[in-house]
């Protein structure tokens, strides 16, 4: 593989397209300073993928990009290609020709190419790598370079030993399996904490698999009991519903009779609100006739007083034209006779203008020829300036030069007198740096100590604060069941007291006269006798049984009472009736005797007689199934009987007193429920403290393991600062011998220059006298020419002043005319105006009496359609009293049909409810519910028990995961998965850590054997360089040669240095030299581009170094970048001369060398190089 082409574009200062095509052996490149020379190696470092502008020799990467010049644009584009011939198939494409392209963009994008087509920067430098190329390889080596590779930074060495020995592919490797391995331990740790955490999961899913299981036991039972119980309510309420539908037909039958009774009446309101609307309408349109009378008489009045006012102002303004009139005719003879005065002045100005004009001209073309004078004076004084300014500069450069040596001979001075001081410091900042990392260890153990223990603290109060949550939940349920039991037994409360404000299950009789009881006065009838009875359930019962119909009689004050209520019975006939009146009743004994059944009851107020008569002396016989009165006779009622209302009100008390408890257990609930919430609230507050403190104490753990850290990083910075100071020391012992020898050459070049500089400084003199006489000349005759233009320009003014006054008189004589006229004209019409308004004003006095008596007369209409207004509104008033007398009907009808509805709706609402519960609860129709259950073989009230007890079941269940079962089941095949994820990993682990012990061992194999080799060429190239003396290669720590620095010590023959740092600027070049070419003997690189590293040797150590290059280019290529024409003609095969005919850009001309004869092959015109 060999270079073939070099291609540029834009590339700093070639502009144009530009080739440097390379053969075998040695190109020189050569030209003047700042010709762009060294523009070349930046072209091929930058196109091997050169990161740094700092190493291109700039502030940003942009600035390859050429910048323009005083004849020339920027470009927008930079472009470097380099060609390869690859017919030994040294680089691993299938191609005979390779080329290498990057391009560059004002916007910043960067792209790479290979053999035209796009790729990354990584293929180029896989491609590459292994052949001696790439940014980092010794392919390009400048002179600044030199110490760069000796001394200062052992990295570079070693990356050239590395590129040699072929590692960087193995370290590249090895970073890749280490980033690799570190992914796979972090992806086990994190594997870890997934498989503990569903370890828990499935521990827990376990523990909720159970109780789901339980939890559809309880709810299959419960759902044939609830259905069972649901089946048999909605059966009992099929009958009452029939019932109320028989109702609401007959009403819903009744009400559209009546509701058309009101349509008719309707009918008659809407005629008397039509006749009420005509009446209305005649009176607007009277009152519209009346209105528009009145506004005529009125509009004609304003016009009168308007025609009067306009009359007025014409005579005023007749007087005002008649003054006007006057005053114009004497302002036209005045402007008369200025105008004539400004045309005598503008004739005079005008001759007086064209004076100035011919004065100006002469005193211009004086000035042209003083100015003449003054330019070239002026020229001739810059030429000498400039020259002085060129002389100043070299020698303000030279004292520069100077100066800057003596700064760095007194700045290293300086440092080798600090850097002892500095030397103990560093010293004691090692030692104090190990005793920081001793006490950080210490720290570190004591803080992951007390981290352990808040962990421990931690794990205690959670489960605590889980105890306490558990409670919370049971108290929470107990307090929930409480509420529901308060909550149902309000309303069976309510339920039974509603029925017995609407009087439910009395007779109808009986309900039907407390209805109409006011209508036979106040105190009359008194109310049922189950009002006046008190009884507990069983007694009430018994009571019922006994006085069955008569438990529905009415109370009444008397005999009196009971002939008026007969009378309404005869007439209403609202059913059976029994009559109790209070003044007819035996007076009993108060003391009952033991048995009877009146003494189990209480009576209030004076009915106590009554219930004494029918109960006195009647026990019960057979438990309440018969009966035995005073008479002996035997009762045997019905024992199928209903509840009756004193059932229902003993229900309603022993209901009042269960609410009671009820409530008082709800509330005693809802205190243990704060209690045990508040103990919850600071249980869960001591494990968040117990969490924060366990944060902060790994928190403190991990940053006294990052103090640690940075404390043993201190001390290695400590120990390499230690190394570096000595290192430093030896350099700057050198460096003071080569500054001293640089200021003594800066003085005597700089008294040289001072002589140059006086004799130019004379000679500028010179010019400058002369250049102050032509300046003075040039002003005389600028102040002449600018006192022609002041009289000029005077003159002018006075012109156009005297036109421009003559022009305005001109205008205000027009003026004076256009006004007389305008004036007299409306003389003429004021007069005229006069004359018809007087008419008018006559005609609209005439007109005024007839319109007031119209108005007269519409007035008196008015009245009499306001009185036909007022009758139609009497009628209307009947008509709308008749209508809500049926509407009152109607709404009687409506309201005992909505008595009905409501009860229909309340049985509907109620099997609704149970529908829609049961709807809700089970998520199926009602249909399908009671299709699938099995009816379950037990009384109501022990179903009832059996449901609240496997509701309470349910509850003390708690919340229950329904997907618990399939949710463990994946899980469980989750962690099967895991587990066999991590032994993979684990696996992995094994293989990477493997991986890389073999990179190593090959990796530290193949770099000895490469430092071997280059250590004996080393030595031999030494010894032809310098014709004998001592070289060696040393590693500092051979135990670890991919990790340690090399160290470069050379003896040149005569001397016993072995610091190279101690050698002189040659003598490292050619120790520099030494190294490379000991490198390319080992794998020589297709081509080495040298940038001047011949400028510090003498023409000895160039003779040796053009027989070296002599040697090795039948192997390699070399370009060399050089001002030395001995390097030129012994060694080059070709030369490239570069220079800038056009200023800022860069040009090539090319020769080949052939023995002794030199044939030019391409020449155009030298020009100076201006500058890079």
């Amino acid at each position: 593989m060999r270079l073939t082409k070099l291609e540029l574009h834009g590339f700093k200062s070639f502009a144009d397209p530009t080739e440097l095509v390379f053969s075998q052996g040695v190109t020189a490149v050569v030209g003047p300073n700042g010709c762009g020379k060294s523009n070349v190696s930046d072209a091929v470092r930058w196109v091997l993928g050169e990161q740094r502008a700092r190493l291109l020799r700039g502030a940003k990467m942009e600035e390859v990009i050429f910048q323009g010049s005083s004849a020339r644009r920027a470009v927008n584009l930079a472009e470097v290609s380099l060609h390869f011939d690859n017919d030994d198939g040294a680089l691993p494409v299938p191609f005979k020709e390779v080329v290498i392209t990057r391009r560059l963009s004002r916007a910043g994008e960067s792209e790479y190419f290979l053999n035209r087509a796009p790729c990354r920067l990584r293929d180029i430098h896989d491609l590459v790598r292994g052949t001696g190329l790439g940014a980092d390889s010794g392919v390009v080596i400048e002179s600044k370079m030199i110490d760069a590779l000796l001394s200062d930074r052992p990295d570079d060495r070693r990356e050239l030993f590395e590129e040699a020995a072929g590692v960087g592919l193995y370290r590249d490797r090895r970073r890749s399996t280490e980033r690799s391995l570190e992914q796979t331990t972090a992806d086990m740790a994190r594997l870890d904490d997934l498989i503990n955490e569903v370890t828990s999961q499935v521990r827990s899913l376990a523990r909720q698999r159970k109780r789901a299981e339980r939890h559809a036991e309880i709810t299959t039972r419960r759902f044939a009991v609830e259905l069972t119980l649901a089946s048999r309510e909605m059966a009992a309420w099929k009958d009452e519903l029939e019932q109320l539908d028989e109702r609401l037909i007959q009403l819903r039958e009744q009400l559209p009779h009546a509701q058309n009774e009101v349509i008719v009446k309707e009918a008659q309101r809407d005629a008397a609100h039509a006749a009420r609307a005509a009446s209305e309408t005649v009176r607007h349109e009277r009152a519209r006739v009346a209105g528009e009378a009145r506004e005529a008489a009125l509009k004609l009045q304003g016009e009168i007083a308007v025609a009067e006012e306009r009359h007025r102002n014409a005579v005023s303004r007749r007087e005002r034209a008649e003054a006007e009139r006057s005053e114009g005719a004497a302002i036209g003879e005045r402007v008369v006779a200025e105008w004539e005065a400004a045309r005598a002045e503008e004739e005079q100005t005008t001759a007086a203008l064209q004076g100035a004009v011919e004065a100006l001209k002469q005193q211009s073309a004086v000035e042209e020829t003083t100015r003449t004078a003054v330019a070239q004076a002026r020229t001739a004084l810059e030429r000498a300036d400039q020259h002085v300014r060129s002389l100043r500069d070299a020698l303000r450069r030279l004292e520069l030069d100077r100066e800057g040596a003596e700064r760095k001979l007194a700045d290293v001075a300086q440092r080798s007198a600090t850097l002892a001081v500095e030397h103990e410091a560093l010293a004691s900042t090692q030692r104090l740096a190990e005793r920081e990392l001793a006490t950080a260890d210490e720290q570190l153990a004591i803080a992951q100590s007390a981290a352990l223990e808040a962990d421990a603290a931690l794990s205690q109060a959670r489960d605590h604060a889980r105890d306490w949550r558990d409670k919370d939940t049971a108290a929470r349920a107990e307090a929930r069941k409480a509420e529901e039991e308060a909550a149902g037994l309000a309303g069976r409360v309510n339920a039974i007291e509603g029925l017995e404000r609407e009087r439910v299950g009395l007779a109808p009789g009986a309900a039907r006269l407390l209805k109409d009881r006011e209508q036979f006065g106040e105190g009359a009838v008194l109310g049922p006798l189950s009002d006046y009875i008190g009884a507990d359930a069983n007694t009430a019962m018994l009571v019922e049984r006994f006085l069955g119909p008569t438990v529905h009689a009415v109370v009444i004050r008397d005999a009196a009472v009971a002939t008026a209520v007969r009378a309404w019975h005869g007439r209403t006939n609202p059913g059976a009736l029994l009559l109790l009146p209070l003044d007819v009743v035996a007076q009993l004994p108060e003391a009952a005797e033991a048995g009877e059944l009146s003494a189990s009851v209480q009576t209030e107020g004076p009915v106590r007689g009554w219930v004494r008569t029918l109960l006195g002396r009647v026990k019960p016989v057979d438990a309440g199934s018969a009966f035995v009165d005073a008479r002996g006779a035997v009762w045997l009622p019905d024992s199928t009987s209903s509840d009756g209302p004193l059932r229902r009100r003993a229900e309603l008390t022993k209901l009042r007193e269960s609410l009671a408890l009820s409530v008082a257990s709800r509330d005693h609930a809802t205190a243990a429920l704060a209690e045990v919430h508040a103990a919850l609230l600071t249980a869960e507050s001591q494990a968040t403290a117990c969490a924060d403190a366990s944060t902060q104490a790994h928190a403190r753990s991990q940053q006294v393991a990052l103090q640690r850290a940075e404390r043993e990083r201190a001390y290695q910075r400590a120990t390499r600062e230690l190394a570096d100071a000595v290192a430093l020391s030896e350099r700057l012992s050198g460096r003071r011998n080569e500054l001293s020898t640089r200021v003594t050459q800066s003085i005597a070049a700089q008294e040289e220059q001072n002589v140059a500089l006086a004799t130019a400084e004379q000679a500028a003199g010179t010019s400058r006298e002369t250049l102050g006489e032509s300046d003075r000349a040039q002003d005389a005759a600028r102040e002449a020419r600018a006192a022609a233009q002041v009289t000029h320009a005077q003159a002018q003014a006075r012109r156009e002043v005297a036109t421009e006054r003559r022009a305005r008189l001109e205008r205000e004589r027009a003026n004076a005319a256009a006004r007389l006229e305008t004036l007299q004209k409306e003389l003429s019409a004021l007069a005229e105006g006069d004359a018809v308004l007087e008419r008018q004003m006559q005609e609209w006095r005439d007109s005024l009496t007839g319109r007031q008596q119209t108005l007269t007369e519409a007035e008196s209409s008015l009245a009499d359609a306001e009185q036909g207004v007022r009758t139609a509104d009497a009628e209307l008033a009947a008509v709308e009293q008749a209508l809500d007398q049926s509407r009152h009907d109607v709404t009687a009808l409506g309201e005992s049909l909505h008595v009905a509805e409501l009860r229909h709706t309340e049985l509907s609402g109620k099997r609704a409810a149970i529908t829609e519960r049961l709807e809700a609860e089970w998520r199926r129709p009602l249909g399908d519910l009671f299709a699938d259950y099995t009816a379950v073989e037990a009384e109501d009230d022990a179903l009832r028990a059996e449901a609240e007890e496997l509701r309470s079941a349910l509850e003390s269940l708690g919340p229950v995961n329904p997907l618990a079962i399939e949710e463990h089941e994946e899980e469980m095949k989750r962690l099967d998965f895991l587990t066999s994820q991590r032994a993979d990993l684990a696996a992995a682990q094994i293989s990477l850590q493997q991986a890389i012990k073999e990179i190593d061992v090959t990796a530290r194999e193949m770099f000895m054997k490469t430092f071997t080799e280059v250590r004996e060429n080393f030595r031999q190239i030494f010894q032809t360089l310098f014709g004998g003396g001592e070289c060696d290669l040393k590693l500092e720590n051979p135990d670890a040669p991919l990790d340690c620095d090399i160290e470069v010590h050379a003896s040149p023959r005569g001397k016993k240095t072995q610091r190279i740092h101690l050698l002189s600027s040659g003598e490292r070049a050619l120790v520099a030299l030494s190294l490379l070419f000991g490198i390319f003997l080992t794998k020589p690189s297709p081509f080495c581009l040298l940038d001047e590293v011949d400028a510090p040797l003498d023409d000895a150590n160039v003779g040796r170094f053009v027989k070296m290059l002599n040697q090795f280019k039948t192997n390699t290529q070399f370009i060399v970048i050089t001002h030395n024409p001995r390097t030129t003609t012994e060694a080059a095969d070709a030369v490239y001369g570069v220079t800038m005919q056009e200023p800022g850009v860069s040009s090539l001309v090319s020769v080949r060398m052939k023995g002794p004869a030199v044939d030019e092959a391409e020449a155009p015109a030298e020009a100076p190089a201006t500058g890079a």
